[in-house]
């Protein structure tokens, strides 16, 4: 099930960027992007055409949103995409 407080670590293909890189030894605070999460709520087929479109725009691949989840509410899923965003 998809965490959007527990995101995935850099290069395990659900979500990290080329960017990130991992703490090495001896590092005080390893040098990190701010992360964005999004959150898509709505019908299964309009989720999938969002990230389908955000897709073709570039911003974000399929597979770096976690696979739509129910909501409890009758039609309704949810997923998340967790980004870094630098800031310089």
């Amino acid at each position: 099930m998809c965490n959007p407080n527990n995101p995935p670590a850099a290069g395990d293909g659900n979500g990290g960027t080329p960017g990130d890189r991992r703490p090495v030894a001896g590092d005080a605070f390893p040098l990190r992007s701010p992360e964005v999460r999004h959150v898509l709520f709505g019908p299964e087929a309009a989720v999938r055409l969002t990230i389908s479109n955000l897709h073709r725009r570039g911003y974000a691949e399929p597979n770096d949103w976690c696979k739509p989840q129910p909501t409890g509410v009758p039609g309704e899923v949810m997923s998340v995409l967790i980004k870094r965003v630098p800031l310089n």
